[in-house]
């Protein structure tokens, strides 16, 4: 992976990006007026430093991957204005809980739980692709959305580059009130155009049964997976399934029993 800046950068930018190089083990290259395509020669995953925040550009797909709170935004605002959210109601968040999202991606969930669960909760999101974690981390710490509780709710996001199965086997039983899961779907819904840009970055395991074992030891409440309404993983893994609900997608739950975190 190459980093760079964008077009004409300020000092400041080249510090930044000079810095992001190291902490990623990532080589650095100086912009030179070239083009990403001509970037995309050297490496095939270029990482630019822009005024605006990081966009990661994958060789083949013309659009980069930036964070953008969007969906998140329009989920909290329906919050706001007493509408349900399919996500919260299935897993039963409430404030001061925490919350473990073991496939951050876009961090739209991550977001939704952290303003949900407040700031006496805890919100947690594993990211096991670098580029990934680096944008959203990079997005969730200076994203400015006009809204200050939605920025202090991005804000009190902890973000980890790690597998999360790694990270699993390293908790406290009973550690997060709620462990979740939103793999990549075995059947893409292409009609997810905000979505597009972060597939070529995107990790396309399927979930494993030896990570949802170890999901029921850490969560104190229950286990949350979304995944394709299609999709037989939630009889695979034994995940009961809230509703089809009549779209493309649902949510399946695992309930541990109501112990309390250590």
């Amino acid at each position: 992976m190459m980093v760079t800046t964008s077009y004409e950068p300020t000092e400041g930018l080249v510090e930044q990006a000079v810095r992001l190089a190291e902490a990623m083990n990532a080589a650095y290259g100086d912009r030179k007026k070239l083009s990403v395509s001509r970037l995309h020669a050297v490496d095939e995953d270029v990482l630019v430093v822009t005024s605006n925040g990081l966009k990661a550009y994958k060789k083949g797909y013309a659009d980069p991957f930036f964070f953008h709170p969007d969906m998140a935004m329009l989920r909290i605002k329906r919050l706001i204005n007493g509408d349900n959210d399919l996500m919260v109601t299935a897993c039963g968040l409430e404030p001061g809980m925490t919350f473990l999202d073991c496939t951050l991606g876009m961090g739209s969930d991550a977001l939704v739980a952290s303003f949900v669960t407040g700031a006496c909760g805890r919100v947690v999101g594993i990211e096991s692709e670098p580029i990934l974690a680096c944008v959203v981390e990079s997005g969730l710490a200076e994203y400015h959305s006009g809204n200050e509780n939605i920025n202090q709710a991005m804000r009190r996001i902890e973000v980890v580059c790690r597998n999360h199965l790694t990270f699993l086997q390293g908790c406290e039983n009973n550690k997060f009130d709620v462990v979740y899961f939103d793999p990549m779907f075995h059947a893409p819904i292409m009609q997810s155009a905000s979505f597009a840009p972060l597939r070529p970055f995107a990790n396309y395991a399927r979930l494993a049964s030896d990570v949802v074992e170890e999901a029921k030891r850490v969560a104190a409440l229950r286990v949350v997976m979304k995944n394709h309404s299609g999709s037989p993983d939630f009889e695979r893994l034994g995940f009961n399934r809230v509703n089809r609900l009549g779209r493309s997608f649902t949510y399946g739950v695992i309930e541990i029993g109501g112990a309390q975190p250590c």
